[in-house]
Order: structure tokens, then C-alpha cells, then sequence
């Protein structure tokens, strides 16, 4: 028979967090899982930490790159095509979670619905106070397109992949796109997945970000300075214009915002060049700058209008 979950354990040197992190997954509570441990030419002794692991009876792979992937996205997808469980589970190399992770998410699967489980989680800092995620305290199950329209339009809401677990045969129905991003493509990834159902929303602290600066959501800011982040962004805009899960008023607010905000911090980009380009990229989304600001600010005293109508009711 095969495992009821896949749990897939892409690593780069992490090596001082890989104990923790498996520890974590071998330990679980819910037993029926495999495990898939994907290292992508670490420099550092990650392949002394996972090799004490190789005669763990889950551990169905061990794979190490020969070359360096430049991509966690790809090793996303080659954990896929190895695992065998009916849900997936990423557990990135530097996070850890609850012994409980797997025995409260699996449940919520059986609705065959939903497509995906999250919970909620807790960002680690070095030297400082823990902060949570989401400030939720109760669970939610949310219908995954207006979990797109509402939530994630504007930003990725699942922030940690490690958090998620979510059905196999739901990568049957997306795209391979976001392999071929290096700075968002988990925030499509999730878009896509939540296409495919309804979406259940723990809130209970069964996860831990490690927000060492050296992860995938560190690299984030160096690869918005270069531009790369920006740029993906645009195309996961387009694609949720395509899908229609953008407003006309929405996508004027979105780019006015993305606009100020590459002025405010034209500084930080490795050369006035990026900036421009950037910019110039989401500008091109709006016929004018000067009509967008003026339908943003019609919207709004059209929406006051009629939040005062129906207060006065």
C-alpha cells in the first residue's frame, strides 16, 4: 500500500537545522508517510546530517544533485514526480513543526472538497520575539477561489510552504510555470492549487518559519532589488487578470501601490536601470497613471456613499 502522505524535505545548506527539522517529521503522531529527502549540492555538511537518516524505514529517497538547481520551485517538482502519497507535504529543511502537524491536517483532506490544508504558524527570528503569522484564532474553511480573489491578489496569504499540506492529484490540474520562477512561483503554485477546491485554514501554531536570513523568503529582498521579484509578480498578476479574479478597481489600486512603492525605494535596486525597467513593466498595465489615481479616488467615495446609506438604514 502505498504512504498516505509524501513528505518532501528540499535542502540547501541547512545542515544546523536538518536534525530539528527531521526529528520533527520522523516523530509525528500520524505514522503513514514516506519521506523524501532532496539536497541540492550543499557545500556545507548537509550530507553527514542526512545520511544518519537513510535506514529510517520512511525514507523512500535520498537524492543529491550534482549540480545546484538555482531553484527551490524545481526541486518542488522533482520531489513530485518521486512521491506516491495521496497528499504532499514540503517541509523546508530550516523549519520544524508540532508532532501533531500531521494528525490534525490529515483529517481535513478526507472532505474530498478541500484541496489543501494549512495552519498557522509561528516566525522565528534570531534575537527576537516570536510573532505569528496570522493573527486568527479560529479555524476557517474557505471556498479556494474567493481565497484567491480576496486573500492572495494582492500578495501571497501562504506565506510557508512548510505550513501546507494539500492533494497530489491536484498537480495534475496546474501549470509547470511556477518552476521556472525563483522568487514567487509558491505564490502561483498556491493560486493554482486553490483553484482546484476549497481551502482549510488551521489556526492552531503547528509550524515554525525559521527567518534565519538565509532561507527562500530572505532571498526574497535580493531578488527584489535585482528586479526578478517584480517582474514575476507581473506575470501572476496577469494571470489572475486572465482568471478574472481582479477587479477593474482592484487592478488600479494594485499597480498605484506597486507605482509608489517602487518610487519610495527606487534607492534600493542594484542600479537606477532596474528601477526603471520595473517600473516601466507594471506601468504599462494602465492606459494613465493620472486617470488610474482618479478612479481609485471615485471608488472610494463611491464605496463611503453607500457604506453611509447603509448605516442609515
Amino acid at each position: 500500500m502505498p504512504p498516505k502522505v509524501s513528505v518532501i524535505v528540499p535542502n540547501y545548506n541547512h545542515a544546523r537545522f536538518l536534525r530539528q527539522r527531521l526529528d520533527s517529521i520522523f516523530n509525528q503522531t500520524f505514522q503513514d508517510f514516506e519521506v523524501i529527502i532532496l539536497d541540492d549540492c550543499s557545500t556545507d555538511n548537509s550530507k553527514e546530517v542526512i545520511e544518519e537518516y537513510r535506514n529510517r524505514s520512511q525514507v523512500s529517497h535520498i537524492v543529491y544533485n550534482e549540480t545546484n538547481s538555482g531553484s527551490p520551485f524545481k526541486q518542488w517538482a522533482k520531489g513530485f514526480d518521486l512521491a506516491q502519497g495521496e497528499y504532499i507535504w514540503i517541509a523546508e529543511s530550516d523549519d520544524w513543526a508540532e508532532l501533531i502537524f500531521l494528525e490534525e491536517l490529515v483529517p481535513k483532506l478526507i472532505d474530498e472538497k478541500i484541496a489543501l490544508a494549512f495552519c498557522n504558524s509561528k516566525l522565528i527570528y534570531p534575537n527576537k520575539t516570536d510573532v505569528d503569522i496570522k493573527d486568527v484564532y479560529e479555524d476557517i474553511l474557505y471556498e479556494g477561489q474567493w481565497l484567491i480573489r480576496n486573500k492572495m491578489s494582492s500578495s501571497n496569504y501562504i506565506l510557508n510552504a512548510s505550513s501546507v499540506l494539500f492533494k497530489k492529484c491536484c498537480l495534475d490540474k496546474i501549470s509547470k510555470t511556477y518552476q521556472s520562477f525563483l522568487s514567487s512561483g509558491d505564490w502561483l503554485f498556491w493560486i493554482e492549487i486553490c483553484q482546484c477546491g476549497d481551502v482549510f485554514f488551521s489556526s492552531k501554531m503547528l509550524n515554525y518559519n525559521n527567518r534565519h536570513g538565509y532561507n527562500t523568503t530572505s532571498l526574497w529582498g535580493n531578488r527584489m532589488i535585482t528586479g526578478v521579484a517584480h517582474l514575476e509578480d507581473i506575470q501572476i498578476f496577469s494571470f489572475l487578470l486572465k482568471h478574472k479574479y481582479i477587479s477593474f478597481f482592484q487592478k488600479n489600486v494594485i499597480i498605484q501601490n506597486h507605482l509608489e512603492w517602487f518610487d519610495q525605494n527606487k534607492d534600493r535596486y542594484v542600479s537606477k536601470q532596474v528601477y526603471q525597467d520595473v517600473r516601466d513593466a507594471w506601468r504599462k498595465e494602465i492606459f494613465s497613471e493620472f486617470l488610474s489615481k482618479i478612479i481609485i479616488t471615485m471608488g472610494v467615495i463611491v464605496y463611503k456613499i453607500l457604506l453611509l446609506f447603509k448605516l442609515k438604514k
